[in-house]
């Protein structure tokens, strides 16, 4: 099935088991791939710069890759974004064990809709954009998380690039925590090593052995201004200033002449928190927006309180200059 205005476009294609829905500017032929029956999941991302195209995103080659799910790439992140120590915390005075998925560290991680169904609700194309509404209503069927909550993601491709506004709607009776975040894993021409890096934070969050924050912050200036990756390891969550605005991630290729720019609302209940990880593969680099920090379920920083009815409401984003 295809959607068609002018410019832009929507199609759906088969990936395995799933559909593949893709987010086309059909004059450029930049596109975004999303699939709705796997947590939402972004697949694909490829954007232009001067009439030619780069894939900019690593994600899952196949369906098995996909549903292996070993690196949660291209991953939403919902209602906790990142780890929670053992699966337990402890919710207005009621103890709470979440099932354990990463076994290495024996910590839950990367929330409870990640490989769940999400229906699409609406397409929209226009002259400037193509977009696609999903929804999942999460009815607290998992012991560990009893509480009914509805999200909406929208997903976007325009001439800016693209970009993600989530919603979710506490349809609980009560106060529920929530968090929010995404997984991807970027890619641009060159090797990563030779690639400069910008990160918009010098307060670094501080972890344990088990990758547990202790609590403190420490100053981390190396990528406060842009520099070489090198051999650089990094595993760390940083905590940005929680003012109205945007927060931008920056990788950039200078022998391709490309600047990736990854960027996230931040303030009251917005994405005050990002992730950057480069895995053991060396080829890709995770620039992951949050709402909170690890383990927030736990520590309480960045954490969402939504009353009945009230709903966090944010926007980040992926452009290429």
């Amino acid at each position: 099935m295809t959607y068609y205005h002018n410019m832009f476009r929507i199609d759906d294609e088969k990936f395995g088991k799933f559909t593949r829905i893709k987010l086309v500017n059909a004059n450029s032929k930049e596109h975004v791939s999303v699939i709705p029956d796997f947590g939402a999941n972004v697949n694909e991302i490829v954007l232009s710069k001067k009439e030619v195209n780069y894939s900019i995103l690593d994600g899952a080659k196949n369906y098995s890759e996909l549903i292996k799910n070993e690196w949660y790439k291209g991953a939403k992140l919902i209602p906790f974004p990142n780890r929670i120590l053992d699966g337990r915390y402890t919710f207005n005075r009621k103890s709470f064990k979440l099932p354990i998925n990463f076994q290495s560290q024996k910590h839950a991680i990367h929330g409870l809709l990640y490989n769940q169904k999400f229906t699409v609700k609406d397409r929209t194309v226009s002259k400037k954009s193509s977009s696609i509404l999903l929804e999942n209503l999460y009815l607290g069927r998992t012991d560990g998380y009893p509480f009914k909550f509805k999200v909406h993601i929208k997903y976007t491709l325009s001439g800016g690039g693209f970009e993600c506004n989530t919603v979710i709607k506490n349809e609980h009776s009560a106060k529920i925590p929530i968090g929010d975040g995404w997984h991807p894993y970027f890619r641009l021409k060159g090797s990563l090593a030779d690639m400069l890096l910008r990160i918009p934070s010098t307060r670094q969050i501080e972890v344990d052995s088990r990758n547990i924050p202790t609590g403190e912050i420490r100053p981390f200036e190396k990528f406060s201004s842009l520099s070489k990756i090198a051999d650089e390891e990094i595993d760390s969550g940083f905590q940005l200033r929680k003012r109205n605005g945007l927060a931008e991630t920056e990788i950039v290729d200078q022998e391709h002449d490309l600047k990736l720019t990854v960027w996230q609302e931040t303030g009251e209940m917005k994405y005050n928190y990002v992730q950057v990880f480069i895995p053991p593969s060396r080829k890709s680099i995770a620039i992951e927006p949050m709402t909170c920090n690890i383990d927030a379920f736990n520590n309480g920083e960045g954490l969402i309180i939504l009353k009945p009815k009230s709903t966090f409401n944010a926007t980040y984003g992926v452009r290429l200059e």
